[in-house]
């Protein structure tokens, strides 16, 4: 009777260490421009967001965060205060589970005043 036990415990404890959760990876689906960036981020309920746009002709620069509450989410700067900028700029949208960064998108994009035109990757 105590083999039986000792066996089934044993059994239990090995099996839990095997058993992994299968969790979705969050994913940036789209960094869209316009009126200040826009990003659509899917499978990422309860991660920490960060959108930094810098640039050398950044006259007001922007780095916006928050925490994702839904499973499929729009980030976006925000409307006011605006980012506000001439030229070239470099977008980054990341993604946080804890203090490490899950994902990261970089793009370059073309920025007059608050708004950002022309976004697209940047080649490796």
């Amino acid at each position: 009777m105590k083999k039986t036990i000792l066996c089934l415990s044993l059994f239990v404890l090995v099996s839990t260490c095997f058993v992994t959760n299968a969790l979705a990876a969050p994913k940036i689906t789209g960094i869209q421009g316009g009126y200040g960036v826009t990003a659509t981020v899917v499978d990422a309920k309860g991660y920490d967001w960060r959108i930094g746009i810098r640039g050398s002709q950044m006259i007001y620069g922007m780095v916006t965060e928050g925490t994702i509450s839904s499973k499929s989410a729009t980030i976006k700067t925000p409307m006011f205060p605006p980012a506000f900028g001439v030229g070239k700029v470099i977008i980054r949208v990341t993604i946080y589970r804890t203090i490490l960064p899950d994902i990261i998108e970089v793009r370059s994009a073309l920025m007059m005043g608050p708004f950002v035109l022309f976004v697209h990757n940047i080649s490796s």
